[in-house]
């Protein structure tokens, strides 16, 4: 086995597979619970399509470890655990074996705090035993048994008290050490991911690369995934911004076309009819007002216009005031059959007076 290929151990989080079904080839690492590797990678997905538009952003220009934690240290929700190791600042360089070596000290460290606790709660409950036998005892000569006893439990407890702390202390280090060089690893690897360009840039293959991170590398995480199939559909999220990068050209020298050939491909684009085309057209009014913020930054890089636009519009549209909700009521799009108003026209009835007409509401820059 390579130094760069770490082998899936015991974790809280990603767990071998017992019982393996297939004869793996020598030197590859042991597998990793297919169930925990699905698990992190569903919950690494959604969290990615969520923020993707910055995200995706600041990891396929990421250059360095910081730029790594920035990239994921913004993502609005923080509670997926998975997350832990990409985004800690506090970081120890450290190679394969040696986590390897760590991990196992961690381990020894574990059990052995594990028997100090044991023989610590012993000795607590010999204490308290001689004690209430002590209150309870009538009988003068066993009370007096017992009190010359009582020294030796109590010096035993003691005893076993400090070996406890001692325990504590010393498997809280090893952790704590474990902890930044596993995230020192982490963030190696998915940068390493990232540079090489091999795979589309994605929150699916992001996801795959990190669900076995940081017990194996992000090639044998993501190769893990492909082994078992573990290949979700992508979100809505994501297949909005897909929609706003392919519709959407840089740099955008024309700023009406832009924003009517985004009209027209909610309307009568390929995949109209889909949930994401409907959520862009129920929030046409923040996903213009995003085309036009991105058009105002001339100074913006070269190929980031899909991601500033979906940023804008997943803020603007997750987040606004009352008044931007009716806004965004009065100019959401309608494909043929869907606009109510058209309906009540052609059902003879009237508009009510004093209702203005969407395409009577002037934009504002």
């Amino acid at each position: 086995m390579s130094d760069s290929e770490l082998p899936g151990e015991n974790s809280p989080k990603l767990t071998r597979q017992s019982g393996l079904r297939h004869k793996r080839k020598p030197g590859r690492p042991s597998e990793i619970d297919p169930e925990s590797l699905r698990r992190a990678v569903n919950e690494l997905q959604f969290v990615l399509e969520e923020n993707w538009g910055v995200v995706g952003w600041l990891l396929r220009e990421a250059k360095t470890l910081p730029d790594v934690r920035t990239a994921f240290g913004i993502v609005v929700i923080q509670r997926c655990r998975y997350l832990e190791p990409f985004t800690d600042d506090r970081t120890l360089r450290s190679s394969p074996k040696e986590l390897r070596a760590l991990r196992k000290r961690v381990t020894e460290s574990q059990m052995r705090l594990k028997a100090d606790f044991n023989a610590l709660q012993y000795a607590r409950e010999s204490c308290e035993q001689a004690f209430n036998a002590l209150v309870a005892e009538s009988d003068p000569l066993r009370r007096a048994q017992v009190q010359t006893i009582r020294p030796d439990l109590a010096s035993k407890y003691q005893k076993t008290e400090l070996l406890e702390k001692a325990s504590r202390r010393a498997m809280e280090s090893l952790e704590a050490g474990l902890k930044e060089r596993e995230a020192f690893f982490a963030q190696s690897e998915i940068l390493k991911f990232v540079q090489a360009n091999r795979r589309k840039h994605t929150p699916l293959n992001m996801a795959r690369a990190m669900a076995g991170l940081p017990l194996v590398t992000s090639r044998v995480s993501f190769e893990q995934c492909q082994h078992y199939q573990i290949n979700s559909k992508d979100g809505i999220q994501f297949r909005q911004f897909q929609s706003i990068q392919k519709v959407l050209r840089e740099p955008i020298r024309d700023l009406s076309d832009s924003i009517e050939a985004m009209r027209k491909h909610l309307l009568s684009g390929p995949g109209n009819d889909s949930p994401d085309a409907a959520a862009l057209r129920k929030n046409w009014y923040f996903l213009e007002s995003a085309i036009r913020s991105a058009a105002r930054d001339t100074h913006a890089p070269q190929g980031s216009v899909a991601f500033r636009t979906f940023a804008e519009y997943t803020k603007n549209s997750t987040s606004h005031t009352a008044a931007e909700a009716v806004l965004a009521t009065a100019y959401r799009l309608f494909r043929d059959g869907e606009d109510p108003e058209k309906d009540r026209v052609r059902f003879g009835v009237r508009r009510p007076k004093g209702v203005v007409d969407v395409g009577q509401i002037p934009w504002t820059s």
